[in-house]
């Protein structure tokens, strides 16, 4: 299932590599925003590692290829890890349990730019056409971004695949161009207000968008229990008792981890 060649770790820590002189992840935006909604669905959030690598499908938390996607989705600003702990970012829970409408995109952003080399190719070429991939090789190996040579392939097909994902990548025929993505056109929270004013409704009516339209005035309830009760089912509706105590799991250890107990 997952090629392990790269296990030779101590302490859970990400195997030693030749480093690269730009920094790039070993995985694609998607694939890392995999490991924050598997977080985020199976841990309310927050999970160990072992409990990672089992939800994922690794066999040990040692496999190189579960350290460097690990580590890739944190490139992306989608999880943080404090020893043995995994928690999703804010970033992260915006893409995995929006509440806007601007949230993934916008957090698709944010991650793509984050990510050293990706800024670095867009700066470079914005506003102009993007090399074809034998001129991606010959640049990535330039002494301005010394990728590794074994390294310079999965670079650019992480990068064109990432770009893609994050909505940066326009193609015209044989033409392929880094243009930043637009947020605006997307329903706000003002200018629903708006609408509202303009806009008669019955009381039937339902926020378009929206199976929970009690869950309002959000400001200052953390992204992930909004996203958790954004997964309620409509008030009514018969719901399985093994779901309902996974839902009642998760949202106990998204309690715990958000409000820590007082040590003192």
């Amino acid at each position: 299932m997952t090629n392990d060649n790269n296990s030779g770790t101590t302490n859970g820590e990400t195997p030693k590599r030749s480093r690269s002189g730009t920094s790039s992840p070993y995985f694609d935006l998607d694939t890392s925003i995999k490991v924050a909604e598997t977080i985020h669905s199976m841990g309310g959030g927050s999970c160990s590692s072992d409990q990672l690598a089992h939800w994922l499908n690794y066999k040990t938390t040692r496999s190189g290829t579960y350290l460097t996607r690990i580590a890739a989705a944190r490139q992306f600003g989608l999880i943080e890890s404090s020893g043995d702990r995994h928690s999703v970012t804010d970033r992260g829970m915006r893409i995995v349990a929006p509440v806007m409408d601007t949230d993934v995109t916008q957090a698709k952003i944010d991650a793509f730019m984050d990510v050293e080399l990706f800024s670095k190719v867009f700066q470079r070429f914005r506003g102009s056409t993007l090399p074809t991939d034998g001129g991606l090789k010959n640049l990535f190996a330039s002494p301005d971004y010394a990728i590794l040579p074994d390294r310079i392939d999965a670079a650019i097909r992480v990068l064109t695949n990432s770009a893609e994902q994050a909505g940066f990548l326009v193609t015209n025929g044989d033409q392929r161009r880094l243009i930043m993505p637009s947020v605006v056109g997307a329903t706000t929270k003002a200018q629903s207000s708006d609408e509202e004013k303009t806009t008669p409704t019955t009381p039937a009516e339902k926020p378009k968008g929206s199976s929970h339209p009690t869950i309002e005035h959000t400001s200052g309830v953390h992204s992930a229990i909004v996203g958790l009760l954004r997964e309620l089912p409509p008030p009514g509706t018969p719901w399985p008792s093994a779901k309902k105590q996974r839902f009642l799991t998760a949202f106990q250890s998204t309690i715990d981890f958000i409000y820590p107990e007082d040590e003192s």
